[in-house]
Protein backbone atom coordinates (compact mmCIF):
# COMPACT_ATOMS: atom_id res chain seq x y z
CA UNK A 1 0.00 0.00 0.00
CA UNK A 2 1.50 3.18 -0.94
CA UNK A 3 0.64 6.75 -1.07
CA UNK A 4 2.68 9.80 -3.03
CA UNK A 5 3.08 12.89 -3.19
CA UNK A 6 3.80 16.01 -5.52
CA UNK A 7 6.14 18.30 -4.51
CA UNK A 8 5.92 21.87 -6.16
CA UNK A 9 8.42 25.15 -6.52
CA UNK A 10 6.98 27.91 -7.21
CA UNK A 11 8.30 31.40 -7.67
CA UNK A 12 5.08 33.54 -6.45
CA UNK A 13 3.71 36.06 -8.63
CA UNK A 14 1.92 38.58 -6.05
CA UNK A 15 1.89 38.39 -2.05
CA UNK A 16 -0.43 36.11 -0.48
CA UNK A 17 -2.05 36.11 3.01
CA UNK A 18 -1.37 33.13 4.59
CA UNK A 19 -4.92 32.64 5.41
CA UNK A 20 -5.56 32.85 1.81
CA UNK A 21 -2.88 30.29 0.29
CA UNK A 22 -5.60 27.17 0.35
CA UNK A 23 -7.23 28.87 -1.78
CA UNK A 24 -4.58 30.07 -4.28
CA UNK A 25 -3.45 26.69 -4.35
CA UNK A 26 -6.75 25.12 -4.87
CA UNK A 27 -7.24 27.46 -8.06
CA UNK A 28 -3.81 26.77 -9.58
CA UNK A 29 -4.56 22.88 -9.08
CA UNK A 30 -8.19 23.18 -10.22
CA UNK A 31 -6.65 25.55 -13.35
CA UNK A 32 -4.48 22.68 -14.18
CA UNK A 33 -6.67 19.76 -13.56
CA UNK A 34 -9.11 21.53 -16.89
CA UNK A 35 -6.54 20.96 -19.18
CA UNK A 36 -7.02 17.23 -18.83
CA UNK A 37 -10.35 15.71 -19.61
CA UNK A 38 -10.20 12.98 -16.94
CA UNK A 39 -9.49 15.37 -14.13
CA UNK A 40 -11.54 18.22 -15.12
CA UNK A 41 -14.39 15.42 -15.07
CA UNK A 42 -13.33 15.03 -11.49
CA UNK A 43 -13.14 18.57 -10.52
CA UNK A 44 -16.88 19.08 -11.76
CA UNK A 45 -17.84 16.06 -9.39
CA UNK A 46 -19.78 16.32 -6.18
CA UNK A 47 -17.60 13.22 -4.42
CA UNK A 48 -14.25 12.65 -2.91
CA UNK A 49 -11.66 13.98 -5.18
CA UNK A 50 -8.75 12.04 -3.52
CA UNK A 51 -5.84 14.03 -2.90
CA UNK A 52 -5.07 16.86 -0.13
CA UNK A 53 -2.48 19.68 -0.11
CA UNK A 54 -0.54 21.34 2.79
CA UNK A 55 -0.07 25.57 2.52
CA UNK A 56 2.96 27.59 1.04
CA UNK A 57 6.53 26.90 3.36
CA UNK A 58 8.67 28.26 4.25
CA UNK A 59 5.92 30.04 6.42
CA UNK A 60 6.69 34.03 6.64
CA UNK A 61 6.37 35.63 10.28
CA UNK A 62 3.93 38.37 9.47
CA UNK A 63 1.83 35.69 7.68
CA UNK A 64 2.47 36.97 4.20
CA UNK A 65 3.64 35.10 1.46
CA UNK A 66 5.86 37.33 -0.77
CA UNK A 67 6.01 38.18 -4.24
CA UNK A 68 9.79 37.13 -6.17
CA UNK A 69 10.20 34.60 -3.22
CA UNK A 70 10.41 31.02 -3.51
CA UNK A 71 7.95 28.77 -1.81
CA UNK A 72 7.04 24.67 -1.81
CA UNK A 73 3.85 22.93 -1.54
CA UNK A 74 2.80 19.34 -1.26
CA UNK A 75 -0.10 17.48 -3.07
CA UNK A 76 -0.75 14.40 -1.50
CA UNK A 77 -2.98 11.26 -3.13
CA UNK A 78 -3.24 7.54 -3.47
CA UNK A 79 -3.90 8.34 -7.27
CA UNK A 80 -0.31 8.44 -8.48
CA UNK A 81 -1.69 8.25 -12.34
CA UNK A 82 -3.59 12.14 -11.34
CA UNK A 83 -0.20 13.56 -9.83
CA UNK A 84 1.58 12.46 -12.77
CA UNK A 85 -0.54 14.86 -14.75
CA UNK A 86 -0.68 17.40 -12.82
CA UNK A 87 3.31 17.42 -12.72
CA UNK A 88 3.25 17.68 -16.32
CA UNK A 89 -0.08 20.36 -16.58
CA UNK A 90 0.97 22.60 -13.42
CA UNK A 91 4.58 24.04 -15.17
CA UNK A 92 2.43 24.86 -17.89
CA UNK A 93 0.66 27.62 -16.03
CA UNK A 94 1.58 31.34 -15.84
CA UNK A 95 1.82 31.12 -12.22
CA UNK A 96 5.64 30.61 -11.35
CA UNK A 97 5.80 26.65 -11.15
CA UNK A 98 9.80 25.82 -11.40
CA UNK A 99 9.59 22.29 -10.47
CA UNK A 100 7.39 19.10 -9.43
CA UNK A 101 8.83 16.03 -8.34
CA UNK A 102 6.68 13.33 -7.18
CA UNK A 103 7.67 10.89 -4.22
CA UNK A 104 5.93 7.49 -2.60
CA UNK A 105 5.56 6.47 0.99
CA UNK A 106 5.04 2.94 1.75
CA UNK A 107 2.41 1.99 4.64
CA UNK A 108 3.87 1.68 8.04
CA UNK A 109 3.18 2.00 11.34
CA UNK A 110 1.65 4.82 12.91
CA UNK A 111 1.67 5.75 16.53
CA UNK A 112 -0.01 9.75 16.14
CA UNK A 113 -1.32 11.96 12.88
CA UNK A 114 -0.50 15.65 13.28
CA UNK A 115 -2.99 17.86 11.21
CA UNK A 116 -0.61 20.63 9.25
CA UNK A 117 -3.86 22.39 8.30
CA UNK A 118 -7.22 23.15 10.02
CA UNK A 119 -9.41 19.89 9.60
CA UNK A 120 -13.11 21.03 9.18
CA UNK A 121 -16.16 18.88 9.63
CA UNK A 122 -19.89 20.31 8.53
CA UNK A 123 -22.61 19.63 11.52
CA UNK A 124 -26.09 20.80 10.85
CA UNK A 125 -24.77 23.30 7.91
CA UNK A 126 -22.15 24.82 10.19
CA UNK A 127 -18.17 24.27 10.81
CA UNK A 128 -17.87 21.85 13.86
CA UNK A 129 -16.63 23.79 16.79
CA UNK A 130 -15.69 22.72 20.44
CA UNK A 131 -19.71 22.61 21.32
CA UNK A 132 -20.69 19.77 19.62
CA UNK A 133 -17.96 17.85 20.91
CA UNK A 134 -14.82 15.60 20.33
CA UNK A 135 -17.30 12.15 20.69
CA UNK A 136 -18.79 13.61 17.33
CA UNK A 137 -15.66 14.51 15.90
CA UNK A 138 -13.94 11.32 16.62
CA UNK A 139 -17.37 9.70 14.73
CA UNK A 140 -16.71 11.46 11.73
CA UNK A 141 -12.98 11.01 11.70
CA UNK A 142 -13.68 7.35 11.47
CA UNK A 143 -16.15 7.64 9.22
CA UNK A 144 -14.74 9.60 6.70
CA UNK A 145 -11.51 7.58 6.97
CA UNK A 146 -13.53 4.28 6.04
CA UNK A 147 -15.19 5.80 2.99
CA UNK A 148 -11.74 6.73 1.75
CA UNK A 149 -10.42 3.74 2.39
CA UNK A 150 -12.97 1.72 0.52
CA UNK A 151 -12.57 4.42 -2.49
CA UNK A 152 -9.11 4.76 -3.01
CA UNK A 153 -7.18 1.62 -0.78
CA UNK A 154 -9.85 -1.61 -1.35
CA UNK A 155 -12.51 -2.90 0.61
CA UNK A 156 -12.87 -3.30 4.19
CA UNK A 157 -15.21 -5.03 6.80
CA UNK A 158 -17.17 -2.60 8.84
CA UNK A 159 -14.46 -2.19 12.01
CA UNK A 160 -15.17 -3.03 15.53
CA UNK A 161 -14.06 0.46 17.12
CA UNK A 162 -12.77 3.82 15.96
CA UNK A 163 -9.31 3.95 14.60
CA UNK A 164 -8.54 6.53 17.38
CA UNK A 165 -7.23 6.20 20.71
CA UNK A 166 -7.48 9.78 21.81
CA UNK A 167 -7.70 13.34 20.32
CA UNK A 168 -5.92 16.90 21.48
CA UNK A 169 -7.01 20.16 19.59
CA UNK A 170 -4.15 22.11 19.03
CA UNK A 171 -5.49 25.44 18.95
CA UNK A 172 -7.68 27.28 21.51
CA UNK A 173 -9.59 29.37 19.31
CA UNK A 174 -11.01 27.91 15.78
CA UNK A 175 -9.19 28.96 13.08
CA UNK A 176 -10.76 31.06 10.21
CA UNK A 177 -10.27 29.93 6.43
CA UNK A 178 -11.89 31.93 4.04
CA UNK A 179 -12.66 30.87 0.83
CA UNK A 180 -14.41 32.55 -2.18
CA UNK A 181 -17.24 34.53 -0.35
CA UNK A 182 -17.62 32.29 2.55
CA UNK A 183 -15.18 31.24 5.18
CA UNK A 184 -14.92 27.77 7.34
CA UNK A 185 -13.62 27.24 10.93
CA UNK A 186 -11.12 24.63 11.42
CA UNK A 187 -8.89 23.12 14.08
CA UNK A 188 -5.44 21.24 13.97
CA UNK A 189 -5.64 18.16 15.83
CA UNK A 190 -3.13 15.52 17.74
CA UNK A 191 -4.50 12.07 17.04
CA UNK A 192 -3.17 9.15 18.68
CA UNK A 193 -3.91 5.66 16.82
CA UNK A 194 -4.85 2.18 18.30
CA UNK A 195 -2.36 -0.46 17.24
CA UNK A 196 -4.78 -3.08 15.95
CA UNK A 197 -4.31 -3.75 12.12
CA UNK A 198 -7.11 -2.34 10.59
CA UNK A 199 -6.82 1.09 12.79
CA UNK A 200 -3.31 1.14 11.21
CA UNK A 201 -4.97 1.11 7.61
CA UNK A 202 -7.51 3.49 8.83
CA UNK A 203 -4.85 5.71 9.76
CA UNK A 204 -3.04 5.59 6.03
CA UNK A 205 -5.88 6.15 4.54
CA UNK A 206 -6.21 9.45 6.30
CA UNK A 207 -2.85 10.64 5.78
CA UNK A 208 -3.39 9.72 1.76
CA UNK A 209 -6.48 10.80 0.98
CA UNK A 210 -6.68 13.87 4.23
CA UNK A 211 -8.75 13.69 7.19
CA UNK A 212 -11.88 15.02 7.20
CA UNK A 213 -13.65 17.42 4.66
CA UNK A 214 -12.58 19.95 2.30
CA UNK A 215 -9.39 18.47 1.10
CA UNK A 216 -9.12 19.67 -2.34
CA UNK A 217 -8.94 23.63 -0.64
CA UNK A 218 -6.11 22.36 1.65
CA UNK A 219 -7.80 21.13 4.55
CA UNK A 220 -7.03 18.10 6.63
CA UNK A 221 -3.48 17.40 5.31
CA UNK A 222 -1.53 15.86 8.02
CA UNK A 223 1.67 13.96 9.05
CA UNK A 224 2.30 10.92 10.80
CA UNK A 225 4.80 10.04 13.52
Amino acid sequence: MLYHELIVTILLQTDIEASRGYEYLSKVISNAMLHDPQLKELHGQRSLKGYSFCNLYPREADKVYKKGRVYIFHIRSFELDMLLKLKYLLPQLKTGIMAAEIRNFEYRYITQLKSLTPIVATVNNRSWTKDSGLKLLMERIHINALKKYRVFVGEMDEPEQNFIEGIQIINEKPIKIPYKSNSFLGYKLLISVQSDPVSQQLAFAAIGAGLLEKNSIGMGYCICE
